[in-house]
């Protein structure tokens, strides 16, 4: 009898986890299966069809037992899900096992095994901006050393200074948080000096990744800041700043009572439809990492809150080297989102209340 599709002693992202055969098998087969010391299946017995037994979609079995990360409170790191995974197969004759290391990832892992030193990111390069969040989502190990650039200006002179970034002993999937505020702290420059900035992941000799974050100082009528759960159930953010439209939506039940039509249960959603603009191919595929997302917030420097997205528009245009351009629609997941609020104005202006919009 033998398990095919698993490795004994192998290390996996679950994404790459599709099915698992045993095949060779006498008459049937009792399967245990456990994860991380839990079992969720206990000497299930199953017959072969055409002399084996397929267990399909395995990723889709064993990653409902992964946790996700907490960014509810942002922290600047976090750590990627892993799992041990042990499965116990025995006929009337003979008893395999594998037993196996697994992290979390939601698709399919070009990799096939986690590298250190390797980013797990869509980008090679980012704009950013000052109020925005990001995330540099990385694999390491105990040789790991992260460094950053930062091209800043002082005096009037373009400098360029690198940092060394300690890891506190953190080895595995990380996400590390490299927004512009976090930059200026690590490395005492001001983030209104910071042209751009680049982070550095280093395994070995020769051995180096790296992502580039340049400031982007351009106005934006709109800009939409996303945090969302990436294929690796990690933090990670994009920003859009496209038209943002508004159509809230009046949701409840008209009944009829005592001759008077009323409204049950009422209640108003702040729908919003979001425009991205042209897209390079990296962040339209990042959109679509978001928009699968188990887990989507919308952000600004007041918080989060949680959405849903309910409709989107992906590919109706394209534009010489630029990719996509895609609207969003989303509305917030929480129920009572509404809230009361009242900010007192006590400054005293110039004008009194005779002026008017007329005054151009």
């Amino acid at each position: 009898m033998v398990i095919q599709g698993l490795d004994d002693g192998g290390v996996y992202f679950s994404g790459n986890l599709t099915d698992v055969a045993i095949t060779g098998i006498n008459e049937y087969v009792d399967i245990s299966l456990s994860v991380a010391g839990t079992y969720i299946m206990s000497y299930e017995r199953f017959y072969p069809v055409a002399g084996k037994v397929i267990l399909p979609d395995f990723d889709k079995l064993i990653n409902c037992y992964f946790t996700p990360a907490d960014f509810s409170a942002l922290n600047d790191f976090y750590t990627g899900d892993i799992r041990n995974i042990y499965i116990y197969c025995r006929d009337k004759n003979t008893a395999v096992s594998r037993s196996v290391t697994v992290w979390y990832s939601r698709g399919r892992v070009s990799t096939g095994v986690p590298e250190p030193g390797m980013i797990y990111s869509r980008y090679k390069s980012v704009n950013t901006a000052i109020g925005r969040e990001e995330y540099l989502p990385f694999f390491a190990d105990a040789a790991m050393t992260l460094h950053i650039g930062v091209a800043h200006v002082r005096n009037g002179v373009e400098k360029y200074t690198r940092k060394s970034v300690a890891l506190g002993g953190r080895t595995g999937m990380l996400a590390f948080r490299v927004s512009p505020a976090r930059i200026a702290s690590l490395s005492g420059i001001s983030a209104d000096a910071i042209l751009y900035y680049e982070v550095t992941v280093t395994a070995g000799i020769g051995s180096a990744d790296q992502i580039r974050y340049c400031m982007d100082r351009h106005y934006y009528r709109n800009t939409s800041n996303f945090i969302y759960l990436n294929s690796f159930g990690l933090p990670e953010t994009i920003a859009l700043t496209g038209l943002v439209e508004y159509n809230p939506e009046l949701n409840g039940e008209i009944v009829s009572l005592m001759q008077e039509d009323i409204r049950i249960d009422p209640g108003l959603s702040d729908v919003r439809t979001v425009n991205s603009g042209y897209l390079s191919i990296a962040k339209y595929k990042a959109l679509t990492d978001m928009i699968t997302s188990a887990d989507i917030r919308v952000y600004d420097t007041a918080g989060q809150r949680k959405i849903v997205v309910t409709d989107v528009d992906l590919l109706h245009r394209r534009s010489g080297s630029e990719m996509f351009s895609v609207t969003v629609t989303y509305r917030p997941s929480e129920r009572g989102h509404m809230g009361f609020e009242r900010i007192r104005n006590d400054k005293k202006g110039i004008f009194d209340r005779t002026f008017d919009y007329t005054f151009n």
